[in-house]
């Protein structure tokens, strides 16, 4: 597989998709963790090396189809911006529109890596936004885990289903060299399970491929909930494990089931794409 450089990425979209796809830039977790998340809540990741009005006239079409209770955060990568769209995304935030929440990042090269620059976010002073309190219970919960999970994962035979960061949420992302494709962990403290994901961004193709294979893939590694997401570009295919998460006594079996089921999903994406 040939890796894609920062200096590569950013002579064509398609090269910049693929290099976007397998990398989450740091100042994109540390803005995001930021916002009020709800379970279930999903990013959705754009790019464009020119800001686009047909990005925005796509977007604008997907916003009508969301479901409320599950806006998604938007992340839109560019490299070059145009005014007029940076302004049109700001009164989408402004008017939280289905409680959408828009960020642009521009990216640039600095010297042999890729750079990041927030151009936008939305206004957590805004009566429609929610203050997020990270001192709560389960915020405090989610961090000890991901804790016990970075802990356990350097021990265990699969480093590479590490996260990058202990954050006070309830998802981590992590590349599985996959472009389009990346592996989501979650911890659900209100339902008692964590779960791992195959997300796939913009591409139904991908899932199609793989539903091919349901029964196959379900004899492997077992039942997995298959959802297309039919009024949204993305899909996703998980799978459970149920477990009272509220008590820390359990967080080590947790964790290496969530490791497990990340490696089982992550050899199913690349045995059957």
């Amino acid at each position: 597989m040939t890796t894609i450089t920062p200096e590569e990425a950013l002579k064509s979209k398609k090269n910049f998709e693929e290099f976007m796809a397998d990398y989450y830039p740091p100042i994109v977790t540390s803005t995001l963790a930021s916002y009020p998340k709800a379970d279930g809540q999903t990013v959705v990741s754009i790019c464009d090396l020119t800001q686009k009005m047909e990005t925005m006239v796509s977007l604008l079409n997907e916003i009508e189809s969301l479901n409320p209770n599950k806006a998604p955060f938007i992340v839109w990568y560019v490299t070059s911006e145009k005014e007029e769209l940076l302004t049109a995304a700001k009164a989408l935030n402004h008017f939280a529109i289905k409680d959408i929440k828009i960020f642009i990042f521009k990216a640039f090269l600095n010297g042999d890596k890729m750079g990041f620059e927030c151009l936008l976010k939305p206004n957590l002073n805004l009566k429609t936004k929610r203050e997020v309190n990270l001192n709560t219970p389960s915020k405090l919960l989610q961090k000890s885990y991901w804790e016990k999970y970075i802990e356990i994962c350097d021990l265990s035979e699969n480093p590479d289903m590490q996260i990058k960061e202990a954050l006070p949420q309830h998802y981590q992302n992590i590349s599985i060299q996959k472009s389009g494709v990346q592996i989501l962990q979650t911890v659900n403290t209100q339902r008692n399970y964590v779960a791992s994901e195959i997300a796939i961004n913009n591409n139904k193709d991908l899932f199609e491929r793989l539903l091919e294979h349901k029964e196959e893939i379900e004899k492997e590694i077992g039942h997995l909930e298959w959802d297309s997401k039919e009024n949204n570009k993305s899909s996703k295919i998980r799978k459970i494990f149920e477990i009272d998460i509220n008590n820390s006594d359990n967080h080590e079996c947790a964790i290496n089931e969530h490791i497990k089921m990340s490696v089982e999903l992550k050899n199913i994406v690349h045995k059957y794409l």
